[in-house]
């Protein structure tokens, strides 16, 4: 079965409506929806979902663009569903002793 991803060209300008389209889609909490609404507005073109089923991606796209936010639809080599989670990206940081610790 053919698995998608959807791809965030523009966040748009309604960023309160994409923060509750965001909430509606990830299950997250509100600060979460910000910050992730905020890293699109930042760093679009990006990969918000990936490995979701065609009807999935439908959907997810669909509230996204009522959001205002400009969206297209790719065919996904991941397998399993992904979720764009930038706080993964500060859990650690390197120290000058060589290694990982947490942030």
């Amino acid at each position: 079965m053919k698995k998608y991803q959807i791809k965030i060209i523009s966040s748009g300008a309604k960023h309160l409506s994409l923060v509750k389209s965001l909430r509606l889609l990830a299950d997250i909490g509100l600060e979460n929806a910000k910050q992730l609404s905020d890293f699109l507005r930042d760093s679009s073109p990006c990969i918000l979902v990936a490995g979701v089923d065609g009807e999935v991606a439908d959907h997810a796209a669909e509230l996204l663009r009522e959001a205002g936010a400009e969206v297209i639809i790719e065919e996904s080599s991941i397998e399993v569903p992904m979720l764009l989670c930038p706080a993964a990206n500060q859990r650690y940081k390197w120290s000058w002793i060589g290694g990982p610790t947490p942030a």
